[in-house]
């Protein structure tokens, strides 16, 4: 969750802190997407990085500013934020040869228009680099589909509509399956201009 006054917040720091960034063509770069984000939780990191500032400075704002308290303003915003602002990517490693599944299932009678029990709330599966064969990656997507067109039906069907908003969900990949990390070298894609950055030139796809 981002909340309201985040990207507020974001833009008093960085004009407050003109030498805090490594340079204006990391901020232009993050402008461009504020939202492209580190989405796992499997972190190596130097800690130091984050006790020092500019980070520490950085994350003493966030604190005080309630956002985390207010308007639920999550891990996922606040680290991916400070890391794009104050790293070089030079200094970032991109992990890509691993399946990464964060997916969070409704275990409340609804989560939402649409969510029922068992119904995929939020999340996904992506697979790693060389993780899977097509042929593999394909029957455990399938797998996970089927697991959850099933643990939903806790509705009565004689009684109640289907819940097409969770079949479509689980049918067009928007959870169950979520892309290879390796789109994400397609110029194509919206990750493609901030990532390609920690890559070699001869990596990138055409």
């Amino acid at each position: 969750a981002v909340g309201v006054g985040w990207d507020r917040l974001v833009d008093s720091f960085l004009e407050k802190n003109k030498d805090a960034t490594i340079t204006q063509e990391q901020i232009d770069e993050f402008q461009k997407d504020r939202r492209i984000s580190f989405y796992n939780n499997f972190f190596i990191a130097d800690i130091s990085f984050f006790t020092r500032p500019p980070a520490s400075t950085f994350l003493d704002v966030i604190d005080q500013s309630n956002l985390i308290y207010t308007q639920r303003t999550g891990d996922l915003v606040i680290h991916s934020t400070v890391v794009r602002l104050l790293l070089p990517p030079k200094k970032i490693h991109w992990f890509r040869d691993f399946a990464y599944e964060h997916m969070t299932l409704c275990t409340k009678p609804q989560c939402g228009f649409g969510v029922v029990k068992g119904c995929p709330q939020n999340g996904g599966f992506s697979r790693g680099v060389g993780t899977y064969t097509d042929d593999e990656w394909s029957a455990i997507t399938l797998d996970m589909k089927q697991k959850a067109q099933y643990d939903k039906k806790v509705v009565d069907v004689r009684v109640d509509k289907p819940d097409r908003l969770c079949e479509l969900m689980i049918r067009g990949n928007t959870y169950i399956g979520a892309k290879d990390v390796r789109m994400c070298l397609k110029r194509k894609e919206r990750c493609y201009p901030y990532l390609k950055q920690f890559l070699d030139e001869n990596e990138a796809a055409e």
